[in-house]
């Protein structure tokens, strides 16, 4: 009997994983199980606003005990400031680096690659988290990496 509850404490310890799971979506792959994600529809869910230039390069989810988006944008240099001054992140949280705010990288997520990256932290009143990363290393584009995760 102990042998088949140690057996069944280490198979329920091996499935624990399977419980958290990251599905990447690709922009123009309609996710099976919901609508189509939109910049539109992700700045709504998380609070931000974002330029007329802005361009939705990827999309990923991670669901378990705490919720996870993130996503990548691409900008025009020029809205790079406005799009900060409107954010919740303050000027001041921003650091060179990824900062351990950003994760790993995942096909088209990678800020592992960005020619000059800052990132910062804001914590909301719920507890939640919003990470930006901006990668604005190259002449004619600026990359947003955002993560928006919470409890």
């Amino acid at each position: 009997m102990r042998g088949r509850l140690v057996a069944g404490v280490v198979l329920a310890m091996l499935g624990a994983p399977a419980a958290c799971h990251r599905k990447e979506t690709a922009v123009t792959r309609p996710s099976e199980d919901a609508p189509s994600p939109t910049l539109s529809r992700l700045a709504h869910e998380i609070g931000l606003t974002f330029p007329a230039s802005a361009r939705l390069i990827w999309v990923g989810r991670e669901t378990g005990i705490d919720d996870m988006v993130s996503f990548k944008v691409e900008i025009a240099p020029a809205d790079l400031p406005g799009f900060l001054a409107a954010s919740p992140v303050p000027a001041d949280a921003f650091a060179p680096g990824e900062g351990g705010l950003l994760g790993s990288d995942l096909g088209l997520w990678n800020p592992s690659q960005a020619a000059r990256l800052r990132t910062g932290q804001v914590v909301r009143a719920d507890h939640s988290a919003l990470n930006i990363g901006v990668d604005d290393g190259k002449p004619n584009i600026v990359v947003l990496y955002i993560v928006s995760h919470g409890t």
